[in-house]
């Protein structure tokens, strides 16, 4: 009877693709299944993003640069009748995340025959659990993370356990982004060890579009490159594709993102070559985020770059200006850079008489005042009368955990008032001219 067990052990990992592990005395071949419906749908180049409940299977660093809670789930259909399914909590404590995600792939309970091909009552199954606790810390840019993973095989009445341990880091660029993770250390199965993953990625992306790639070795396996991307077509959809090229076992993927509200719909379709196809679908829940926060950034899920204001009507063809900027965790020279993109969008609206820099210096230098630091209401009106404008916008740009916040005030110059306050953030430094251009449409409204 354990013959007939060993055997259809060997047979449905035949079915798996990963005989080349076993030949090769490494254990451990639901660990190396892809596990998010997103990341299958890229192809399973995800090593650089993570950026998803899910990602902790890919690079336990991703999960940093949540800023909501999140819940998903996903259910796998596989091949020879191998399903499963996964779920997973994110949490976020500031720049530290902790996310759980656990998976249970199982196989159906087939008879089991003797010699003679007798039934003996028996059934054989084979089922396999992962437990994944992770935790990740941002540095700014930089994220590390690592994952304790609890990782068992079942195979009819016999079991063994392992833990078993990752560890890995994504730095953001600008657009880029460049990942790498090591997987899989410690434990046997079986008394066999558990086959070490690596994976290094590279990804691109800017506010429609991602393309991302990773390579990938898989212990004695040997390695593979996977290669995928994902478009917004609208608010609210996304289509992914990608390819894996891996012998025998890899090829075409097909991915579908629909984000309704707070919550997104994943679908991905894998193909297996000869062997057949596999599918995923999952749903993901982001509490705490704005609808649009959860689907509308191709990036981070729940980075925003928004404007909030109080309700006012600006007429067109105001004077206005624009005072330096300060800041804070930043140097005065990028806030007076931040100046110069509120100042340049407000000229393309076309809607204001907006006052340049050249000629605001060569006025406040004829009447002898300071604009540096001129932030406060009384100094701000002050300066707006001499320029002889109507209204003057003044603002400050600060940084906190990695986080951009451009402020702006508009201040009725003959009252000395306030009359209308926005506030725009970017999780990194490349979206802060969008965050001043979504701040000067609000004004233009």
């Amino acid at each position: 009877m354990r013959k007939d067990i060993f055997c259809g052990f060997l047979l449905t990992a035949l079915f798996l693709g990963f005989t080349s592990q076993l030949t090769a005395q490494e254990s451990g071949v639901f660990l190396k299944l892809p596990v998010s419906a997103r990341a299958g749908g890229m192809g399973d180049s995800f090593a650089a993003i993570a950026d998803e409940p899910f990602g902790a299977y890919y690079n336990p660093a991703g999960i940093a640069f949540f800023k909501h809670p999140e819940i998903s789930f996903v259910h796998h259909v596989y091949l020879q009748d191998v399903s499963g399914n996964s779920v997973a909590l994110t949490y976020p404590f500031k720049k530290l995340v902790i996310d759980v995600s656990p998976s249970i792939f199982k196989t159906n309970d087939e008879p089991v025959y003797d010699s003679l091909g007798n039934d003996t009552g028996d059934t054989f199954g084979y089922q396999g659990s992962i437990i994944p606790v992770t935790a990740a810390y941002r540095f700014g840019a930089l994220a590390l993370g690592v994952s304790f993973k609890s990782y068992s095989e079942k195979i009819a009445d016999q079991s063994s356990r392992a833990t078993v341990y990752d560890a890995g880091a994504i730095y953001r660029l600008g657009g880029w982004r460049i990942g790498a993770a090591a997987q899989n250390y410690g434990g046997t199965i079986f008394g066999y060890k558990v086959a070490k993953v690596s994976r290094f990625g590279i990804a691109y992306g800017k506010k429609k579009y991602l393309l991302a790639a990773d390579f990938k070795k898989e212990g004695e396996a040997g390695n593979c490159l996977n290669a995928g991307g994902e478009v917004l077509i609208s608010d609210s959809v996304k289509l992914r594709s990608g390819w894996r090229f891996k012998e025998d076992f890899g090829g075409l993927t097909f991915g579908l993102g629909l984000g309704l509200g707070k919550t997104r719909f994943d679908y991905a379709f894998l193909s297996y070559g000869d062997l057949g196809t596999t599918h995923k679908a999952g749903v993901s829940f982001a509490f705490g985020a704005k609808a649009k926060d959860t689907f509308g950034n191709i990036w981070v899920p729940n980075a925003k770059v928004v404007a909030k204001a109080k309700a006012v009507r600006i007429s067109s063809g105001t004077d206005m200006a624009v005072a330096e900027f300060t800041g804070q965790n930043v140097s005065q020279a990028d806030a007076a850079i931040v100046a110069n993109f509120l100042r340049t969008e407000l000229v393309s609206v076309g809607l204001f008489n907006v006052m340049d820099r050249a000629n605001m210096d060569t006025v406040l230098a004829e009447q002898k005042f300071q604009n540096s630091g001129c932030t406060e209401q009384e100094c701000a009106a002050e300066m707006g009368k001499l320029l002889n404008v109507k209204l003057m916008l003044v603002g400050s740009l600060s940084k906190l955990e990695g986080t951009y916040y451009v402020s702006v005030n508009v201040l009725d110059v003959e009252t000395g008032k306030i009359i209308a306050s926005y506030e725009s953030e970017s999780a990194n430094s490349s979206g802060i001219k969008d965050a001043c251009r979504k701040i000067v449409k609000a004004i233009s409204r």
